[in-house]
């Protein structure tokens, strides 16, 4: 996966226009389909609580429908390659022990060398995320532990590029 720059302001106000008609979708559709699953099979004296559910239910199996339809339209495309680079850091996250214990084995080279490239992803991944999505609380955090990776890479004579990072290499450790 390669990091991309892509427009914030263009992200921010289409993820929060999605996000928004998410919810008001949800809202109508939930609301109405309880009503009319009350309406048609409800007892107006006793409790509707599987009839409200059910609405719940298709709220949600319609929003799921119309993601699976709009998720390829070039009006997702910031929403989906932040979503899809969530879903990489995540899985470089779930692998950390073995990341971890791969930095500490200098003796396996090739090994290392994939830790040492899926790190760098990871840093420079996170901080494209947090700049992307004003996360400035650990920013600083993050370009101090950059900095850190990048010093000792320059020790170890060692020249990486997010460009080195596919998803395989997890597989790797």
């Amino acid at each position: 996966m390669e990091l991309k720059q892509i427009d914030k302001t263009l992200y921010k106000q289409r993820l929060n226009r999605f996000q928004g008609g998410l919810v008001a979708m949800l809202f109508v559709v939930g609301l109405a389909a309880s009503s009319f699953y009350i309406e048609l099979f409800g007892n107006p004296d006793g409790s509707n609580f599987i009839y409200n559910l059910a609405g719940v239910i298709t709220a949600v199996l319609s929003a799921i429908l119309l993601f699976s339809l709009i998720k390829e339209k070039p009006y997702m495309a910031e929403i989906r390659y932040m979503w899809k680079l969530k879903q990489e850091l995540n899985r470089i996250y779930r692998a950390s022990r073995k990341l971890e214990a791969a930095l500490e084995d200098e003796q396996n080279s090739e090994v290392f060398h994939t830790a040492l490239v899926i790190r760098y992803f990871s840093l420079h991944g996170s901080r494209h995320l947090y700049q992307l999505e004003d996360n400035t609380l650990t920013l600083d955090d993050l370009n101090k532990q950059i900095e850190e990776f990048d010093e000792r890479l320059a020790s170890l004579g060692k020249t990486i590029s997010t460009d080195d990072y596919r998803a395989e290499l997890i597989q790797q450790l």
